[in-house]
């Protein structure tokens, strides 16, 4: 279950101090980024190297290796030895679904050390278009044409399921991340696309609308939207960034690379807190160790299943 660090414990953990590591690293350590330089997730992770440097001391080497929604880096990863020195960032459906896609990856094939913030997941349109509900959207699908942005399989999918649910057509486009599919929204070559929190400028300065949540509950930028549940669809595309190993990390260093993050995140003074605040309010979202794991292991089932009742 989700657990989100409230001022009140952040203060807890300030005036405890910092704790003695349990385990300190044999050199650098390599933290691999599964996504582009300039992104939220590549943000997040050059900004928490940089603090846990400065919480522990250890050497934190950013590196982005971009492609296939984190696939890319989780195929190196995961041959790497599990001592706690490379450590891979990227969200958690590169290893909760983007395995259905590969031969040569399991969800068993990680260390799950700790996730940091969750998405905005939310259906965008643009305020020109004068929509405000999926309603004028399949309204409108009976006019025009239909053009859905995505930026992988599972959002492909859960735009099919979406259309499906309406009753309407859609025509899938996919793009490279959650910007490119907001570069297709605004350039007109979509007119309705995902974001998962990287329109957060677009929305607030009017030139994009919210039509649904796609998280278990509203998103902070339109609060009042319903989600995709509410409305008879059964679908949640919400997801978190998360820290990751090579599969067989002995408990002691996956507890101690979660322990300093997490203190970090419960610092109101923390760069990578106040980051996601703005980006992907209301604060940082910490779930870590065999929890994790299992949250991991339980959605990439209930993914397989999604998949194969849209495939019928």
């Amino acid at each position: 279950m989700k657990r989100i660090l409230t001022t009140t414990a952040a203060t807890a953990l300030l005036a405890a101090g910092p704790a003695l590591a349990e385990w300190n690293p044999d050199g650098p350590i390599r933290l691999w980024i599964g996504y582009g330089a300039g992104g939220g997730t590549d943000v997040q992770g050059r900004t928490l190297a940089k603090e846990i440097e400065a919480k522990r001391g250890w050497q934190v080497i950013p590196e982005n290796k971009a492609g296939d929604d984190g696939t890319v880096m989780s195929a190196q990863l995961k041959g790497e030895a599990p001592d706690g020195q490379t450590l891979g960032f990227a969200i958690t459906t590169t290893y909760d679904f983007a395995p259905m896609n590969s031969d040569n990856l399991s969800p068993e094939d990680f260390t799950y050390i700790t996730t940091t913030a969750g998405s905005q997941m939310a259906v965008l349109a643009r305020a020109e278009s004068g929509w405000k509900t999926l309603d004028d959207l399949k309204a409108a699908a009976a006019n025009e044409p239909i053009v859905w942005a995505n930026w992988g399989t599972q959002v492909e999918a859960g735009a099919e399921i979406v259309a499906r649910a309406l009753g309407i057509d859609v025509n899938h486009l996919r793009m490279k991340g959650g910007r490119g599919t907001l570069n297709a929204l605004v350039s007109m070559d979509a007119n309705v696309a995902w974001g998962g929190g990287v329109q957060k400028p677009l929305v607030e300065a009017g030139e994009l609308v919210i039509l649904s949540s796609a998280e278990t509950g509203p998103v902070a930028l339109a609060p009042e939207m319903p989600t995709l549940m509410d409305q008879g669809i059964d679908l949640n595309l919400g997801y978190q960034y998360i820290i990751t190993g090579p599969a067989g990390m002995p408990d002691e260093i996956r507890d101690e690379i979660g322990s300093v993050i997490a203190e970090i995140l419960a610092d109101p003074e923390s760069e990578t807190r106040q980051f996601i605040e703005k980006q992907y309010p209301p604060a940082p979202i910490v779930t870590q160790g065999a929890e994790l794991r299992e949250q991991i292991l339980s959605t990439y089932e209930a993914n397989v299943s999604m998949m194969k009742a849209l495939a019928e």
